[in-house]
């Protein structure tokens, strides 16, 4: 029914440094500076889909998994300048393949120095999985990630 809200428990994980934080932040509240986001706080964020629709989404930054909330899915952070976390990509996708995962590639904005980018995420992931560069202090293709999300939860 159009105009039904639709909430949606979105996990935001990865390893440690890796943006989860300041890309909640950026999502939420389009800014770094008004954050005062704290690990295991959910934070509310509403949507309008293409279709005229609204998604509400609560969003919750998780160190430790598995996670034992029930969720719609997952939000993956890599920091793209941070060879490990490529690495570490394998072992976090199998604690998180029982839902759906958008991965957002960090840190965009310093995509020159970056240790590996999209194609490289794309070889471990397959192509079954969404992958965006997105940077928080920018705020470059935050919106996609969010469009991406929506559809991958309510498909």
């Amino acid at each position: 029914m159009p105009g039904m809200p639709n909430i949606s428990k979105i996990l935001v994980v990865g390893p440690r440094g890796s943006g989860k934080t300041s890309l909640i932040c950026r999502i939420v509240f389009d800014s770094l500076e008004e954050c005062v986001q704290v690990p295991g706080q959910f934070m509310k964020y509403s949507y309008v889909t293409d279709d005229g629709n609204t998604v509400q989404f609560l969003f919750k930054e998780v160190n430790s998994l598995p996670a034992p909330e029930k969720k719609a899915g997952y939000i993956l952070t890599l920091n793209s300048n941070n060879k490990d976390d490529i690495d570490l990509l394998p072992k976090i996708l199998e604690m998180i393949s029982d839902k759906g995962v958008v991965v957002a590639l960090c840190k965009s904005d310093l995509h020159y120095s970056a240790a590996f980018w999209v194609d490289d995420v794309k070889r471990v992931v397959g192509n079954g999985v969404e992958i965006v560069p997105v940077s928080s202090v920018t705020g470059e293709n935050v919106p996609l990630l969010v469009k991406k999300l929506a559809r991958m939860v309510h498909s």
